[in-house]
């Protein structure tokens, strides 16, 4: 006695510690352990930070000479010379490099954003998963304890082969629609635990209606591309594309030189030598060139942006359309089907225990109203997925 109430308790024991390890992660706190546990998250906060670093080098002065000559031969002298392009060009050269850090931190939220809709789809599927895993065990319970029924009444004569082995092919397919949703439920919950960097056994808040603090359903216009990131980063290239044409533009102003000599000769009365120069653009045609492909590439970038945004707003249509179609589903579900899933199995199994039916037609009936509660959990995955892609579209996950 005393071994088996050691062993009870050390069972017992075991089954509040896994109970107690189980946490239940929740949809928002999924995405902001996956960014904190992201690589490319964090490989994009040093490109950032590299292209700050990048500012001190935008302001590039030439290396100064420091020169050694004989000009009376008898003696040599020392001196230093210093070159520079205009002002302006260094000025230009830190407002492009300043806007490539610019592009830096939108390609980050990018990042970000593209991150929170990869883990919120994940999490989606894995309470739908949950939920049709659920419901699939009900029926795997019910079916299961038909089969016995039917192998019972079979061998007391009650009923034919063929009611028996419909029952028991039933029964099968359930189970191993069941046995998948669990193979299936544990291979997400893995990649979950994988992505935000979790180690306990997790669990998923229940599937319920996507409640989305961004988006009410009537705001799906396409004005909502104008917070789009990806869109935002061609616009910051298409700056780029603007800063370098400036940049090109004052390469064309002359250039500046000065420096100092020492004396040829000690006994001079100039003790000290200066020089000043300018520096022409000459070779005008290499600046010409240099301008113009710089104004191509902003028509290009622009052009680029121009067929991202088509693209993106035939993608935001095509998604809006989705959602009021799948919107019309779930109210048929929620409102109708439902309801009329229920009364078919209550009714069948009252005609099932009457003796009004057999198992063929019993089964028949309730594998229809399970359809119905199936058809039900897809239309409110798919109304939430329509919703997640459309905030991920906005810029706003």
């Amino acid at each position: 006695m005393l071994i088996k109430k050691i062993l009870f308790i050390a069972v017992f024991a075991a089954s509040i510690t896994g109970l107690k390890a189980q946490t239940v992660l929740s949809e928002n706190d999924a995405v902001a352990k996956a960014l904190k546990n992201s690589k490319n998250a964090e490989a994009a906060l040093l490109n950032i930070q590299q292209q700050k670093q990048l500012l001190k080098s935008a302001i590039n002065l030439p290396n100064p000479q420091f020169l050694l000559q004989s000009p009376s031969g008898e003696r040599y002298t020392g001196g230093v010379t210093q070159s520079l392009e205009f002002p302006l060009v260094y000025a230009k050269q830190y407002q492009l490099q300043n806007q490539q850090v610019g592009l830096a931190q939108t390609q980050k939220s990018f990042t970000d954003v593209q991150i929170a809709y990869q883990v919120r789809s994940l999490y989606l599927n894995i309470q739908y998963i949950d939920s049709l895993s659920g419901q699939l065990y009900v029926q795997d319970t019910i079916y299961r304890k038909l089969a016995s029924s039917a192998q019972r009444q079979f061998d007391a004569g009650q009923i034919d082969y063929l009611q028996k082995t419909f029952v028991e092919t039933q029964y099968g397919e359930v189970h191993n629609q069941y046995e998948q949703s669990k193979l299936n439920y544990s291979a997400l919950i893995n990649q979950l635990r994988y992505i935000t960097g979790i180690n306990d056994s997790t669990k998923v808040v229940p599937l319920g209606e996507y409640k989305s603090p961004f988006l009410n359903r009537a705001d799906t216009s396409p004005g909502l591309l104008n917070e789009n990131l990806e869109v935002g980063i061609f616009k910051q290239i298409e700056k780029i594309s603007q800063k370098n044409l400036e940049l090109q533009r004052s390469k064309v102003l002359p250039g500046l030189s000065f420096g100092y000599m020492n004396p040829a000769d000690k006994n001079t009365p100039t003790k000290m030598r200066f020089q000043f120069g300018l520096n022409f653009p000459l070779w005008f045609w290499q600046y010409k060139g240099n301008i113009n492909a710089a104004r191509t590439e902003l028509a290009a970038n622009q052009q680029r942006t121009a067929g991202l945004q088509q693209q993106l707003t035939v993608q935001l249509l095509q998604v809006q359309n989705e959602l009021a179609v799948n919107n019309q589903s779930l109210s048929y579900y929620q409102n109708v089907g439902l309801k009329k899933s229920n009364e078919i199995i209550t009714t069948s199994k009252r005609f099932l225990t009457s003796g009004e039916t057999d198992y063929i037609n019993y089964l028949r009936n309730i594998n229809d109203a399970y359809v119905i509660k199936q058809k039900y959990l897809d239309a409110l995955k798919n109304v939430n997925q329509s919703i997640i892609t459309i905030n991920y579209l906005s810029g706003k996950l």
